[in-house]
């Protein structure tokens, strides 16, 4: 539809896609490499041998594309993404690549309270992963969609949620120059605090890109 009625945190991508089409750039990603360092992080923090995973704002598919290439491997890659470019592009990758076991949902999980429990429930996933895909929400609205997430998740046996975001504890916190574009940074304390006392078993890393990425993964105790 017009983009008017794209909801805000989907338009910086919209307006990306019809900028250079359903390419990387549309992603939001300053380049390729940063992005291979944040998958790097995450999925070293992970279990995902015979595991489905849901890949929530898959963009593109580059997650499914570097697990391939880390010979990662995982039981089924479930890819949801709300921008519908995206996701011919990623069934169109699928086509050419040969991206094995991966099902792609045109679903906005922000606005769609349902998804989180069909891709547990109905897909079978136990694997929840944000990568970047939280970035242009406000740091509240983030923080419901991460409960919710972790609502379904935790139903299920081994149940896991990872997450990355920009961290507010990167450095200089009176630098007032920073440029971060349509992305915000988050209460990096605030959200290991929820973790912590939604489960005991946490992860965190904020070791690589300087500090200025994070991750957290929870598992269901």
């Amino acid at each position: 539809g017009p983009m008017s009625d794209r909801p805000a945190y989907l338009r910086p991508y919209q307006e990306a896609v019809e900028a250079f089409g359903p390419r990387f750039e549309a992603l939001l990603w300053n380049r390729p490499e940063t992005q291979r360092v944040r998958f790097e992080a995450l999925v070293s923090m992970l279990e995902l041998e015979g595991r489905t995973l849901a890949d929530l704002g898959c963009g593109r598919a580059d997650l499914a594309a570097f697990l391939r290439d880390r010979g990662i491997a995982y039981g089924r890659y479930l890819g949801v993404e709300g921008v519908h470019e995206l996701c011919e592009a990623c069934r169109a990758r699928v086509r050419d690549e040969g991206l094995r076991d991966c099902v792609f949902h045109e679903r906005d999980f922000v606005a769609d309270e349902r998804v989180f429990g069909h891709l547990v429930q109905d897909g079978g996933a136990s694997v929840l992963v944000f990568s970047g895909s939280l970035n242009t929400l406000e740091p509240a609205h983030a923080r419901r969609v991460l409960e919710r997430a972790w609502g379904a998740v935790s139903a299920v046996p081994g149940g896991t949620l990872a997450f990355n975001f920009l961290s507010d504890r990167h450095g200089d916190p009176t630098r007032t120059d920073e440029n971060t574009g349509p992305a915000r940074r988050f209460d990096t304390l605030a959200l290991l605090d929820w973790a912590m006392r939604s489960t005991p078993l946490v992860r965190f890393r904020q070791d690589y890109l300087q500090g200025h990425d994070a991750a957290i993964v929870m598992v269901r105790d």
